[in-house]
This record gives structure tokens, sequence and C-alpha cells, in this order.
């Protein structure tokens, strides 16, 4: 028994701890999960689309919280902040600190005083391996393979390639062994110039019968790492891998003091491209660094204030070269970003809108560290300036410009402006105030979101505008307004203000539109905005938007050049954020847009953290992200955008340049800012891919790479769509039908479907047109002998045949009032032939239900016979009871069995109606399908008048009366479905209750 209570235990406690464990793991991975919608609106999860970088990058990792500081002088003009380079010195056993020449790392010996410095330096070139390793291949692409690293590390003639010590995996895991190895290389060196220097002193006879005393011998390993890093790698790196001494002067000869090891060191062109000058160094003298090739230059300083190096004429490469002066003191500042805007260059440079420090920072591209820092510029009037709660940030390509300008605009919220700076040397170039202009209103100007287009056009959104977006041309013209919001009013509002005067009007308080509250606009000029709407009507309409797919109350909107509303919305719901959303209040709160690639573009949620992207036609093609602190997850977002980083990749043994697209999103937390990068997956660049190919009309490879896609992700619809389109401007319609079916894709499968058709119809004209004909003769021929057929049995006594009584309908429905009087009094109708015609019109309904062509029905839905007969015969039935007692009250003539057979009787043009719309469905396309409305609401019509005169003659009425028993007819059949509903739910109470009174007893007894 006490085995059983512990193994009863044991699987509890293991049940309980794999629920937590689930739960846990469910929460930690939901951010990464990505999906799509179906057409009704179900979560498709698919495979991920991007995955977060292994950390985010928060104000101390970007150095705006440590760390010295250069500043670049443009002729005595501060102009650029570099951050955060800090001198790391590597020092040897006693000490001194080791420095490196362009040529490689030096090797000295001298016997005099027994001084040997080979293991010292070895030590710093085991640091340098092990931090070469980990640098990232584009900076340092050689080192990706083990031989071609120590090749470049020592040169050939120092390597022997079949040591098993330059394999890959000693490079990277074991520099030790490399270590040994070149100490091993050093020491024959020298034993070999030692014995040289030996044999040179014994041969000559000046020496006989003197002790050899070695001179002081030196050599140089290869070492061209330094070379590869000042030419490949940012500053920031630098000066761990180059420096030159304090003092530097040119001589004719070349000694090999420890002290002065650096002084030949740039003696002739080595490569070179940047360099730093060391902190004691006041001043270059003669041809010190004549022929160095360097255009950069760092001049070092442990002052507080800057350092200046004189430098003479002869080193005129140092002399022109870009010069960063260094200060340990000078410092950006102790302050956690706190952004609202974040926006990357065409180099992959990131920007940032720091609101509460008033400072635009900008980032490295590669390891997101500030290089620059905007605090206060020079205006016009040579007034010093600062921002105030700069909110807004946009950074123009030169590549794409007309003007090949590449400028930074900054909405400097707080002081209602705009400030631009030229991107290359942040220089201050211009103001943008507030336009003197009558169509704006007092505090319309607050700029708190910028974009500006290829031709230099300037977009800025206001969160006090109420009119739109404020567009101004690229020298600070106010030209108007668009994309304004359309402003509603209610029913009651609306009825209310038609009985006001217009003073009254006027005094009323006005209906504004809502701002936009985010811009940005795209390589061919299209203007994106959003929208957070904050009332909760407004978010009502949002949400009805969602599947009605109408602009109106979209919260993105893409504008045309005059503010038209161009947003193509094709996919299954408006690209407006989530879906799946049931409250009005719910709805996603969208702050900021992205513009990806291939005509993709990205939304903030900022309600959820999450993501949705979308292609140029609307359709939805990843969502992902979750609130919470772990990494991929947000607290609270607040901007994102694209980087384009330019990657070296192998492709079929060939090197070659790819851009990728990584997505930075800016998230604050309580401590301040970080950055979350998120790099596209395989999944990802399949379907970019495929949208490029089909962007280009490369539909065999748009064909192979959606296909691709589908192996990836068998549930994605658009990849279903992609082939069938793609196939369709192929000509294979027939197989691009397949495809688009399996998405739901009604317009290009019309379209697909219309080629089919007009091959069909060129093959088969004759045919069909003869076929027409035949069916139109038949048609009328019928209706002669049914009009013969019904004329005789008009003069037939006696009862009728169930086939005469058939035939009459054709009399009937083109003659009601001969028709009715004749069913009624002559007996031409019975209850069986009106219960057949109630027959056919449920089985022409259970057809269209079935029949229907695919554009109609797309998703297939279907209904049951069963279904069918209860939607056409309770309608019936209510009319007929309803008629019946109302008449009864009101002196009708007819009885409950006239009222049922005129009634069915009138039903007999709407089967042959609705079968004729079914079978044009399967011939019709979407566009053509007002023809087959038409058809159905001409047999209602006609059903509708045929009941009516039914019903005036059955019951003697005059049009009058008949009128008023007709609208009774319609409530009384709504005052009996309300009691059948009310009865019915009692009914269900009542025997829950009796159920619920047993199972109580039940259980008691």
């Amino acid at each position: 028994m006490k085995s059983k209570k512990l193994i009863t235990k044991i699987i509890l406690f293991a049940l309980i701890a794999a629920t937590l464990f689930g739960s846990l793991v469910s929460s930690a991975y939901e951010s990464y999960d990505t999906y799509t919608y179906s057409i009704d609106g179900e979560p498709l999860k698919s495979p991920a689309a991007y995955t977060p970088s292994s950390f985010a990058y928060d104000s101390s990792s970007m150095g705006l919280l440590a760390g010295n500081h250069w500043r670049y002088d443009a002729d005595g003009d501060v102009a650029l902040w570099l951050g955060d380079m800090n001198a790391t010195k590597h020092t040897d056993s006693d000490g001194n600190e080791i420095k490196f020449t362009s040529e490689g790392l030096s090797f000295f010996f001298d016997p005099q005083t027994e001084t040997f410095s080979v293991a010292d330096h070895l030590y710093v070139l085991n640091v340098m391996l092990k931090e070469l390793t980990v640098l990232k291949s584009e900076i340092l692409p050689p080192f990706q393979e083990g031989a071609s690293y120590l090749e470049v590390i020592l040169g050939e003639e120092d390597v022997d390639l079949e040591n098993p010590v330059f394999t890959k995996e000693n490079v990277v895991e074991n520099p030790e062994a490399i270590v040994a190895y070149i100490a091993s290389v050093a020491d024959a060196k020298i034993s070999a110039l030692k014995a040289e220097e030996q044999t040179k002193f014994e041969s000559d006879p000046a020496n006989e019968g003197q002790t050899f005393l070695c001179p002081p011998v030196a050599f140089g390993l290869d070492l061209k790492i330094v070379d590869l890093i000042v030419e490949k790698t940012d500053t920031k790196s630098l000066n761990k891998y180059l420096a030159i001494p304090a003092t530097h002067k040119h001589t004719d000869s070349f000694d090999y003091p420890v002290t002065t090891v650096l002084t030949d060191g740039f003696k002739g062109n080595t490569g070179v491209k940047e360099m730093v000058i060391g902190a004691n160094v006041k001043n270059i003298e003669y041809k010190s660094l004549s022929a160095t090739g360097a255009n950069t230059v760092y001049y070092e300083s442990t002052l507080a204030n800057w350092q200046k190096v004189s430098v003479d004429e002869s080193n005129s490469n140092i002399k022109d070269a870009i010069r960063y002066y260094y200060s340990t003191t000078r410092k950006f500042g102790n302050s956690e970003l706190k952004a609202n805007d974040i926006v990357s260059d065409s180099e992959g440079n990131l920007y940032l809108a720091d609101s509460e420090n008033n400072r635009i920072v900008i980032l490295n591209k590669y390891d997101y560290s500030v290089i620059g820092v905007i605090r206060s510029y020079i205006d016009d009037n040579n007034n010093p300036q600062t921002f105030n709660n700069p909110t807004g940030i946009y950074v123009t390509d030169e590549n794409k410009m007309v003007d090949g300008s590449s400028k930074i605009y900054v909405c400097d919220n707080g002081n209602k402006r705009v400030v631009v700076f030229d991107k290359e040397t942040l220089a201050y170039e211009s103001t943008i105030n507030e336009p003197k202009n009558a169509l704006l209103d007092e505090d319309d100007f607050t700029p708190y979101a910028i974009a500006v287009d290829i031709y230099g056009r300037i977009f800025i959104v206001s969160h006090s505008c109420h009119q739109g977006v404020i567009v101004m041309s690229g020298d600070g013209e106010f030209t108007g307004f668009i994309g304004s919001q359309k402003v509603t009013y209610d029913v009651i509002e609306q009825i209310w203000r038609r009985f006001q005067s217009e003073e009254q009007r006027e005094a009323n308080v006005k209906n504004l539109s809502v701002p936009f509250n985010n811009i940005t606009v795209d390589d061919d000029g299209f203007v994106y905005v959003t929208i957070n709407f904050t009332e909760l009507e407004e978010q009502s309409k949002q949400l009805e938007n969602i599947k009605t797919k109408n602009s109106s109350y979209s919260p993105v909107k893409k504008l045309n050049s005059m503010g038209v509303e161009i947003m193509k919305r094709n996919g299954f719901f408006d690209p407006g954020g989530e879906v799946d959303v049931l409250m009005p209040e719910e709805v996603s709160q969208i702050k900021d847009i992205a513009i990806g690639n291939e005509g993709s573009w990205t939304i903030l949620d900022v309600s959820r953290s999450r993501t949705f992207t979308y292609d140029q036609n609307g359709n939805l093609l990843f969502a992902f992200g979750d609130k919470g602190d772990q990494i991929g997850n947000g607290e609270s977002y607040q901007a994102l955008t694209y980087q384009a980083v330019v990657n070296t990749v192998e492709k079929d043994g060939e090197i070659v340049e790819e851009k990728q697209y990584n997505l930075i999103i800016l998230d604050s937390t309580e401590t301040g800012n970080k950055l979350t990068v998120y790099h596209p997956t395989d999944y990802c660049d399949k379907i970019m891919s495929a949208l490029h190919n089909e962007n280009v009309h490369n539909y065999s490879e748009t064909i192979n790479n959606w296909q691709d896609v589908l192996t990836s992700n068998n549930n994605f619809d658009l990849a279903y769509i992609g082939i069938g389109k793609a196939l369709y401007n192929q000509g294979k319609y027939k197989e691009a039908e397949k495809m688009l079916a399996s998405a739901y894709e009604t317009a290009y499968y019309a379209k697909a479907f219309t080629e089919i058709r007009k091959e069909i119809i060129g093959n088969w004209m004759i045919p069909i047109v003869a076929a027409i004909i035949l069916v139109l003769v038949l048609f009328f021929k019928f209706l002669g002998w049914a009009k013969k057929k019904n004329k005789a049995t008009s003069l037939k006594v006696g009862r009728k045949t169930y086939g005469e009584e058939m035939l009459y309908v054709f009399h009937l429905i083109f003659h009601p009032f001969d028709g009715f009087w004749d069913l009624k009094h002559e007996k031409r109708g019975s209850v069986r032939a009106a219960t057949t015609i109630l027959g056919i019109t449920i089985v022409a309904f259970f057809y269209q239900a079935i029949g229907q062509g695919y554009m109609f029905n797309p998703r297939g839905d279907y209904s049951t016979v069963f279904l069918q007969v209860v939607a056409v015969l309770v309608p019936v039935l209510l009319w007929v009871v309803s008629n019946w007692c109302l008449t009864t009250l009101f002196d009708g003539e007819g009885s409950f069995k006239d009222i049922y057979i005129a009634t069915c009787y009138s039903l007999a043009p709407l089967p042959v109606f609705v079968t004729i719309s079914t079978i044009l469905s399967n011939i019709f396309t979407i566009s053509e399908g007002s023809m087959v409305t038409l058809i159905v609401t001409l047999g209602y019509v006609w059903v509708a008048i045929l009941l009516f005169f039914g019903m005036v003659v059955t019951h003697d009425y005059s049009t009058g009366k008949n009128v008023i028993t007709t609208l009774g007819t319609i409530v009384a059949m709504a005052v009996i479905m309300f009691i059948a509903i009310l009865f019915s739910s009692l009914v269900i109470k009542m025997v829950t209750f009796i159920v619920a009174i047993f199972s109580e007893i039940g259980s008691r007894l």
C-alpha cells in the first residue's frame, strides 16, 4: 500500500513538474514563433522569420556610460565625436610597453646584457591570435582557413604547412601551439645569426687572438596583421595593434635599442592607412613619417585638453591626413540612452533621437558602439544652439537622392523646428522654423516625425496638427497638407446639425481628425503613415475595418504625392496588425513603420510588443514578438528600423557580397533603452528571394523559391498564390487555377479562369451558340404547348390530374389575377402540387449551396438538405400561419389550405432563377457577378409580386387593405418567432432543471 502511495506521489510530482516546465518553455520561446493568418482568422504557426542576437545592446555596451573620446578637427571646428577608444596596452614581464610595427613583430637579443624578449612578445602574439579568431568574417575574410591564416601571420618562408600545428582547429582553439612553433623558429634564426656573426668575426685577421662577443642581433617575422586591421576594422580596435613611441625622428642608420625600436618602422610606404601618435609626442620632425601612406592620424593625450602636435612640412601625408585628437577626461557623459526614434543610413550605421538627453547618438554598424554624438551646433547667426526633446530623425541616402545629398533631419520638437546636418561631417546646415501661412493654425507646427523623398520634399508629422501631413519643399517652404483624415459624425449628430444655424454649428465643438503619429517614405516616393486610435468609437471602427478592409479607419496608410490613399489590401485582412481581436480595446496600437527590401514593410504594435511584416500587396508575410524582458521580447517598444548590412559569403566557389536586412527594434526599460538586433533566417530569405524574382518577372525562379518556402511551411497561403501567379504569367492556366484555389485567391483565379473560358469559347463557339439557341427554342415551344394544354384543361369538367395541376404553374406566373382566381375557385391547383413546388424550391436552394462556382464560394461552404428544408419551409409556414391568423380577424375569405396553395404556387419562378444563377456562377467571374445577383433578385421580386396579388385574390381584398395585412403578417411572423424562441428556451430550462433534480436524487441515493 505504501509503495502504491509513493508511486502515486511520484507520478503526480512528475506531472506537475512537466506542466510547469512546459509552461516555462512555451513562454520562453513564444517570441520566436512566427505566424500568419488563414482566411477565417485562425493563426497559422510557421518557422521563425527572424532570430534575435544573443544579447541586447544597452547604454553601457554602446559606450555611453564610460570611456574616453576623440574629436575630429576640421580647421579647428569640432565636427565629429568618436566614442570609447580605450587604449589597450600590452606590456612585457618588466612592465615595459610592447608596440607593433607595420612590418611585424620584432625580436631582439643583446648578448652584452643577456636581454632576450622573445617570450614577452610571444605572449602578446598569443593575445592577438585569440582576439583575431573572434573578429567578424567581414572584417578579416582571409582568416577563415588555417593555412591562409598562418601564411598571412608568418610569411610563406616561415611556414611548414605539413606541420600538424597548422590546422584550423589549432588556429582557433589552441593558439599556444602556434606560439610555441614561432618560438622555435625564433630560436633557430637567432642561433643562425649568432653562428654567422661568429664565422665573420673569426675569419677576420684583425680579430685574431680576440674573444668573440656577439653584437646585438635582430630579425622580424613577417607579421602583416596590422595592415589588415587598420584597413578593414573600425577605429575602436585600432590602438590595440598600432602605436609609436614618444620620440620619433628620422635617421639614416638603423639601430635596435629597445627604446627606439619603432624609429624606422614607418620609413617606407608600408600601406598602413591609419596610425596612433603617442601621448608624449609634441612634434613630428623632418621626414619622420614622410612616406607612410596614412590618411588618418590619431593623437593620444593624457591631458584634459585636446592634444596638439606640430607636424613638419616634410611629413606631407601626415599633415594632410584627417586628424583626431584624444583626451582621457572629455567624455560623452554618463547618461542612459532614452530615445524616441531610430533610423539607419545606407552604410548600416544607426541614428537615435535621444529625447530625454537632448542629443543625437550615432552607432557603429558592426558592434553598435557610439561613433558620434550631436549635442549642440552653431546656427546661421553664429549663436550656439541645443536640442529640446528631439523626437524624430531621418537620414537621406546620397545614392538615391536626385541631388546626391546626404543629410540628417532632426525634429527638434520642444523648439518647434527641424534642424538639418550634413551626414558626412555632422556639420550644421540649416534650420526649418514654423512657416508663416494662413493654412497653418497656431501651434500646428510641432514636428514629431519626419521623412524626405528622393526629390528632397519634406514630410512632417505634428501631433498638434489635425489637417494631415505637413509638406514642405527642400528649402523649407510650406506647400500644403496631404492625407487628412475623414471626420465622421454619428447619426443623431448628423440629424441635429441639419436643424442648426451656421452660427450654432460654428459654436459647437469641432470634430477633429486624428493626427498621424509616424511616417516614412519608400524609394518610389510613396508616403507611409501610421495612426494610433485611442477613443473607443475609433477603435470600434478599426475593429470593423479588419475584415472590411476599408481604408478610413486603417492604422496604416500609403499615400501618393497628391495625398490619395493607394494602399493595396489584397490579403485576407486589413494590413494593420492583429487580426485575432474580440474587443475594440484589443486592436493593435501602431507606433512605427519601416520599409524593408522587395517592397515589404513592417509595423510595430506597441500594445503587444509585436511586429507585422507585409508585402506591397498587403499580404501578411509573418508576425512575431511578445511582451517580456527576455531576449527577443519587448518591454515597451519605441521604434524600429531596417539595417542593410553587406556581408561577404561564398557561393558556388566564388566570394560574393550580399545585402542582409537586419531588423533593429528600440525597446524602453526602467533603466534606459536597449537595442535588439533580429537577423533574418533562411525561411525569411526564401520569402524575400521569391518576392524579388516576382518583382523582376523571373517566373521560373519565383516558382522554385515559393516551392522552397512550402517545404518549410506548407500552410503559407502566399506561397500558393505566388506560384499560381507565376504559372498564370507563364500561360499555364489550369495549373495556376489549382494553386490559387489552394489559397482562396479569387482575383487571379478569375484571370486564369477567363483565359481558360476564352480558349473553350474559341474552340466550341459554334456548338455553344447552337445549344443556346436550341434551348431557347425548346423553352418557348414548351411554353406554347403548356398554354394550349392549360386552355384545354380549363374547359375540362371534374378533378384535374396531377400533371395538369403542375402545368398550371406556367399560366399562373404570367397571368396572376386570372391564375389565382382559377386556382381557388376552379380548383386548378392542389396541396400535392403546391407541396411539389415547395420541394422543387428546396432542391434548387440545395443545388445552389453545393453547386456554386469557386469564385462565388471559394471556401467551399455548403449546406445539408435538412438545413435547406428548414431555411425554406420555416418562412413559408410562418407566412401561411401568420397570414391565416390575421386575415381570419379581418374578413379574409381564404382558408388555411387556400393560403398554403397560393403561397407555394407563388414560389414557382424562384427555382428557375436560382438554378440559372447557380449555373452561371460556374461561368461568370466575380467582376461579372452582378449578373448572377440580378437574376436571383428578379426571381425574388417576381415571387413577391405573385404572393401579393395571390393574397389579394385569395382573400378578396382591396390593394390598400392587402398592404396593411401584408405588413401585419410580417409583424405576426416576428411575434411568433419570438414566442417560439422564448418557449423553447423555457422548455430547455425546465428539462435541465428536472434532469438536475433527478441527478441530485440519484447521487444522494
